[in-house]
């Protein structure tokens, strides 16, 4: 998933870890086909001879739908023998350690990233009021921390991430269904599946905070403000005026 390349390449900077990338050649003839696979013999290849006969493939090729997934367990057999292990959250992400030495290996279709030695969610389920709106929101982030926190504890180089994963949110309504589930005309139809989010914080997985609006950087996005607050907002973001650029 592309939100672990991000992640990793969050690690690779703040470690000033070294990255390499890498595009595997003709990666989808490499595979080896468990399935009996017949094809007609391609232009050009006819013998008078043979003209009714069909060609029974020994590799895969590009264009059947096998290619990319024989591809995927080839390298993922080869890799292992390299000492790699593939991280359960993310089936093509490996890793390797070799004393102070760590390397990170990550498969995307063909191309290969190799790097050695982490406020928010889009909503898509309408609510009914700000409350159930930013309680829904806080659910699937809730739960998105907890897939980062599984997938970064399994690198085994951020020891932070066994501490609760902080999630902001600035609606005290939302904060209270959370810590104190209650029930109130502002929340009567948020679906039980979004509740999972009090089992997460019970946990200990994920601690909710409240993030005052002056603190909040996140505002400039989201609605009209003061041009003091909204200046001093994106700096904190880290976005500047083209003519402060150096």
């Amino acid at each position: 998933m592309f939100k672990s390349i991000r992640i990793l390449l969050t690690i690779a900077a703040f470690h000033d870890y070294e990255i390499w990338q890498m595009d595997v050649k003709t990666a989808f003839l490499i595979g080896k086909l468990e399935e009996d696979v017949y094809m007609t013999q391609p232009e050009g290849f006819l013998t008078p001879e043979n003209a009714g006969k069909v060609c029974k493939l020994q590799r895969s090729i590009y264009g059947l739908k096998q290619a990319s997934r024989s591809w995927n367990l080839r390298f993922n057999d080869a890799i292992k023998e390299f000492g790699f292990i593939r991280n359960e959250d993310e089936p093509c992400v490996y890793k390797k350690f070799s004393g102070s030495i760590v390397s990170f290996l990550i498969l995307y279709v063909d191309d290969i990233l190799i790097i050695g030695n982490g406020k928010s969610s889009k909503q898509d389920t309408v609510a009914d009021s700000t409350t159930e709106s930013e309680y829904i929101a806080a659910s699937k982030v809730a739960k998105e921390a907890v897939w980062i926190k599984k997938f970064i504890s399994e690198l085994g180089v951020v020891p932070s991430i066994s501490d609760a994963v902080g999630l902001y949110c600035n609606n005290n309504g939302a904060i209270a269904q959370v810590k104190e589930p209650r029930s109130h005309q502002r929340s009567k139809h948020i679906l039980r599946r979004f509740h999972l989010i009090r089992e997460i914080i019970d946990r200990g997985d994920v601690e909710i905070c409240k993030v005052h609006t002056d603190e909040n950087i996140v505002d400039p996005l989201r609605k009209p403000l003061p041009q003091q607050k909204h200046d001093r907002h994106t700096e904190s973001l880290g976005i500047r005026y083209a003519s402060d650029w150096s």
